[in-house]
């Protein structure tokens, strides 16, 4: 019987969304604002275009302490807004907020993680290590804070919510 892992699910679960139509920018599927029924033109504020710059990034490890390189990119400038090197432990902490980066309306944020170290001399990062992982998220009401996780067979793994 094959394992199912928390990225398997994950994916699943997205495909499950989008394949809903509940991954759009807009109610009717176009992209496009729409009107309400009543004919009045009031227009319909739609979540994912609401900015919401209040996401928090969290960490803790499901493998003991574990250092763990954190960096957040704005990505239209390419600026790194914030970058730290920690200790995650079994407890969940915040290590950043993407208000803090002063977002006007909604801007894309690259955070990456990574395992620092393994006590074997190791600490160059290497872009498809199951060490390392990074994710984009928008500071839009649709998407929800960051968590970042050293699991227990010591892959980094970077979880969030889209509505």
């Amino acid at each position: 019987m094959p394992v199912t892992t928390r990225r398997s699910l994950l994916a699943a679960v997205g495909v499950s969304l989008a394949s809903a139509g509940c991954v759009t920018d807009a109610g009717n599927g176009t992209g496009e604002d729409t009107t309400d029924e009543s004919g009045s033109g009031a227009e319909t504020a739609y979540v994912s275009k609401s900015p919401d710059p209040d996401h928090a990034i969290t960490l803790r490890s499901e493998a003991g302490e574990s250092e763990v390189r954190v960096r957040v990119v704005r990505e239209a400038t390419g600026e790194t807004v914030f970058e730290t090197t920690t200790e995650a432990s079994t407890g969940e902490k915040a290590v950043y907020n993407l208000r803090q980066a002063d977002p006007e309306d909604i801007e894309a944020f690259r955070i990456c993680a990574e395992l620092v170290g393994s006590g074997e001399g190791e600490t160059e990062s290497i872009d498809d290590s199951p060490r390392r992982d990074c994710q984009t998220i928008r500071t839009s009401e649709c998407y929800a804070d960051a968590h970042v996780t050293v699991e227990e067979d010591g892959s980094v793994q970077i979880v969030y919510a889209v509505c």
